[in-house]
């Protein structure tokens, strides 16, 4: 649809609240906005080329059909909008990163007998999690301190039996499993340990202390003891916060700092005047958005996924519609929640901390970007490139005699691994051919790229082959047919050295030269990419066997049957009558089982 034709288009939107979505040829929709008047918004983006700015002019070269929503108020905008974003991911839209490099404690609230531990997933938007820690160490020893303390469970999963394990004996358990405590009496030990997480230990301190007097006067003397050792855990625990402020403040604080193409975000969450927790976020614009439009979208996406939502944020900037902001998150918990901009005083000093931090880990990440891209400038000019590469692609393949080939595709932007971008290929032609491996995995890479397959859009700025002059070849001989111009190069591993279609001579560069050093990178990271999915296949193979094929024989029984008699050949020796003495077979199921092997001997 033409530009003519979307402006007439526009000319019938109504003049009410509402989502617009502007979509490619495709029909995949690449911006997902709201509006308190969706025509008037929509205008704005089909005005002069010269007036709009450079990166909103870019996606608007890619839109040829718009859609729109119409909602009854700007709530309910705003929270379609939310929803939206999430469901189609839109490729202008701002991408939410977490800093997952640092472990958090996750308490699984959800689960009947919740348990305590460490982890480095993505929040689950039900557990409650506290952290990230940077001393992992010191957290493993805080855990299980914790676990002595509070006796939450640690198994994974949680059946029922009639003996306790031995934890419980260790007294680091409550033993839930075998009805030692009532659920009741378990939760109120999680909401203890929650408290104490939130910053709280004051009130647990009292408690054991309490606790500790009882047994004392009944003369439970090692009781007494262990209850002693427990609160001075318990407050050296506590003196490790970071920060007490003067008053018992039950607050966040958001501060945003705009790098050159990302915005950093930094979260402090203080609970009873103390920093408890700290989440780091990065927000990578597209398109550009100013600071409010940008906290407006942390804001709701955070909170969205974050049921712990105070009566108080303090932020850096204002969301672009606080009030409205302000309305859609008293709405999701049961008390006011005002955001403001603090100008004076102690929480006015705490946000100036937390910028500082955020600047710091800026700079951080701004120097490494530096290095990164001294590198790629580096190999850009050694290579003869005409532009610096961002995206470099390495592929690579790996087989054992011939067996379960297949092949990896990673990705660097860059200079850092992007691992979400990273392709697994199973080959499904030449399986003991390493040459004709690669030129298919490279062709079914681009060509679903030309399928416009967002997973593997966009194209590579530069592809790298683990290989010589031969791989190199057949890979370019596939970019020939394609018609495609991409810079291909082969770095061959005995003696680093990199080769160019077409040229025999390879290219050496020193030991030390940061170009090379980064293609090594890329090259190893294919490697042992492909490596990992080869063995997996191959030990998911070794796990099937010839009980798989077998009528009514499922999981539980091909486990038991080869647990009893410890091989497929000890089976197949087996009689009718041991078969069906396993656990869980009866005699009809054994029939079936030796007429299988039977009827297997007979078709040899």
């Amino acid at each position: 649809m033409g530009d003519e034709m979307l402006k007439e288009r526009l000319k019938k939107v109504p003049l009410q609240p509402g989502v617009y979505l502007f979509k490619n040829r495709e029909g995949q929709v690449l911006y997902v906005g709201k509006a308190r008047v969706l025509r008037q918004r929509m205008r704005s983006y089909f005005q002069a080329p010269d007036r709009m700015h450079p990166k909103v002019k870019a996606m608007m070269a890619w839109v040829s059909d718009f859609d729109f929503i119409v909602t009854h108020s700007e709530m309910e905008a705003l929270i379609l909008e939310n929803n939206l974003i999430k469901s189609y991911k839109p490729r202008y839209n701002i991408d939410l990163r977490d800093d997952k490099s640092y472990p958090y404690i996750k308490v699984t609230v959800a689960d009947k007998f919740p348990r305590v531990y460490l982890a480095r997933e993505k929040k689950d938007g039900v557990s409650r999690y506290f952290g990230p820690y940077t001393d992992v160490t010191s957290l493993r020893d805080t855990l299980k301190l914790l676990n002595g303390v509070f006796g939450l469970r640690s198994c994974r999963t949680m059946k029922s039996r009639r003996r306790p394990c031995l934890n419980r004996d260790m007294g680091k358990c409550l033993s839930p499993c075998s009805g030692e405590i009532s659920e009741e009496e378990y939760s109120q030990r999680v909401q203890a340990l929650i408290t104490f997480l939130e910053g709280d230990f004051q009130e647990i301190v009292r408690e054991k202390e309490k606790e500790m007097a009882m047994a004392a006067r009944s003369l439970e003397f090692e009781k007494a003891a262990r209850l002693r050792d427990q609160i001075q855990s318990l407050r050296q625990l506590g003196e490790k916060q970071k920060i007490e402020l003067a008053s018992p403040y039950e607050l966040d604080l958001v501060g945003m700092l705009s790098g050159e193409k990302e915005n950093l975000v930094l979260v402090f969450k203080v609970r009873s005047g103390k920093i408890v927790g700290k989440d780091t976020f990065w927000l990578k614009r597209p398109i550009q958005e100013d600071e409010n439009e940008a906290m407006e979208f942390f804001i709701k996406h955070y909170y969205d996924e974050n049921p712990d939502i105070p009566p108080e944020i303090l932020l850096s900037h204002l969301p672009s519609e606080s009030k409205l902001v302000e309305a859609w998150l008293k709405s999701r918990v049961s008390h006011r929640v005002e955001l403001r901009v603090p100008q004076r005083g102690e929480k006015k000093q705490v946000l100036n901390m937390l910028l500082e931090n955020a600047r710091l880990l800026l700079e951080e990440k701004q120097r490494e970007e530096n290095k990164q891209l001294a590198a790629l400038t580096h190999l850009a000019r050694v290579l003869d490139l005409e532009v610096v590469p961002n995206r470099l692609e390495c592929f690579d393949v790996s087989h054992l005699a011939g067996e379960e080939t297949v092949a990896s595709m990673v990705v660097f932007i860059g200079g850092q691994p992007e691992k979400k971008a990273y392709r697994h290929f199973k080959i499904r032609t030449q399986q003991n051919n390493d040459t004709a491996s690669l030129a298919e995995t490279v062709r079914r890479r681009l060509e679903n790229a030309r399928q416009a397959n967002p997973a593997f859009l966009p194209e590579p700025d530069l592809i790298l082959v683990d290989g010589g002059l031969g791989q190199v070849n057949a890979v370019a001989a596939v970019l020939q047919e394609m018609n495609l111009d991409i810079p291909l190069f082969g770095l061959a591993e005995k003696n680093e050295e990199i080769y160019r279609p077409g040229k025999s001579q390879p290219l050496v560069l020193a030991a030390r030269d940061n170009g090379l050093q980064l293609l090594q990178r890329l090259r190893d990271e294919a490697h042992r990419f492909a490596i990992e999915y080869n063995r997996k296949r191959r030990a998911k193979k070794i796990r099937s066997s010839a009980l798989d094929e077998i009528p009514g024989i499922g999981k539980q029984r091909k486990k038991n049957l080869l647990v009893h008699f410890t091989s497929v050949a000890k089976i197949k020796e087996a009689s009718l009558d041991e078969i069906a003495a396993v656990p869980g077979m009866n005699r009809k199921a054994a029939l079936v089982v030796v007429e299988f092997f039977q009827n297997q001997e007979r078709e040899v």
